[in-house]
């Protein structure tokens, strides 16, 4: 007779770091970014076109410390180049608070069931 015994996992956190640290996890969290470029690009505005030419996708290495010890994970971060790119995201005197970055991020928290 068959055993009602479920089978149990036990992650290593040894194992799981080294999968955080691997070029595959950097191309993931690369696709991600870039699907976030395009979605930031269309709801830039458009006046001179200059803001929304400057996203870029760039790969880094996070040092997230984990029980005490330094650990590097690979991400990606989106980041605007415009000189100006402060100004459209939060706003001054003159130009309106459009935050292309912060309702890009909610967008895809939303479609994702991030928190």
């Amino acid at each position: 007779m068959a055993s009602d015994a479920r089978p149990t996992y036990r992650g290593r956190y040894s194992g799981i770091g080294a999968m955080f640290q691997r070029p595959w996890m950097q191309r993931a969290a690369r696709k991600t970014a870039v699907q976030m470029k395009g979605a930031a690009e269309g709801r830039s505005p458009r006046e001179t076109g200059e803001y929304s030419r400057s996203f870029d996708v760039v790969p880094v290495f996070l040092n997230i410390p984990f029980r005490g010890k330094a650990r590097m994970r690979a991400g990606a971060r989106l980041v605007n180049t415009s000189d100006h790119a402060a100004h459209v995201e939060y706003g001054n005197g003159k130009t309106p608070r459009y935050a292309v970055l912060h309702k890009t991020m909610d967008d895809f928290k939303a479609a994702h069931r991030g928190a």
